[in-house]
């Protein structure tokens, strides 16, 4: 992590601009094609859920501006983020929220994400892991697919952690196309940088 130089900062004007509104966060919601990715995943019988929070990570982590946070009042940028995701608890009807670290290789990050959901056991939430700024808070919503979703939030400016989730996919022909939702605060990120994001996804899911 290193703090930003804001007087030299290409985007200190629209950081100024945004920081500091009520609800300075949007959300887009798109559709992408999981069939050869998730057809990947079953045949080396991973956690789809899983799997494709890396496939995420591993694109977002390659673009700054899902890196940026804030600090008091620094603006920050960390080396690498990691997911705050929920999980299913044992009863199958309530969840826990769950933190571990990106790892770059998928199978790893599969092990050692199951590890630390197995040693969390029916805690919904470790408060002092929580408090981290370093993290991109990941869902999936699997019972349907959906074109639209909202995240529950506080009114707090300073909160730039990026909020990703995805529902169930609908298959449509040869594809399977899967609603995904990325929210991100504007000071740091424009739909330019989100719709990178996209387009990084959408390449990467290609060459399954």
């Amino acid at each position: 992590m290193k703090k930003v130089d804001l007087s030299n900062w290409k985007r200190k004007e629209i950081y100024e601009f945004y920081k500091n509104l009520d609800m300075p966060r949007y959300q887009i919601t798109v559709e992408v094609d999981v069939y050869w990715f998730y057809k990947f995943v079953k045949y080396n019988d991973l956690s789809f859920y899983l799997s494709f929070m890396w496939l995420v990570l591993s694109e977002l982590n390659q673009i700054e501006n899902f890196r940026y946070r804030l600090e008091g009042e620094d603006v920050v940028i960390y080396d690498e983020v990691h997911p705050s995701f929920t999980d299913r608890i044992d009863d199958g009807e309530t969840f826990k929220i769950v933190n571990t670290s990106y790892l770059k290789d998928l199978f790893e990050f599969n092990k050692k994400a199951i590890e630390k959901s197995k040693m969390q056991k029916d805690s919904f939430i470790n408060y002092d892991e929580e408090k981290r700024q370093d993290l991109v808070y990941m869902t999936s919503f699997p019972w349907a697919t959906y074109t639209h979703a909202t995240n529950v939030f506080s009114l707090d400016p300073k909160d730039a952690i990026p909020r990703i989730g995805w529902g169930k996919y609908r298959k449509e022909e040869a594809k399977w196309m899967m609603p995904l939702t990325i929210e991100v605060h504007h000071a740091f990120a424009d739909g330019y940088h989100v719709g990178l994001l996209i387009n990084r996804i959408e390449n990467r899911l290609k060459r399954y």
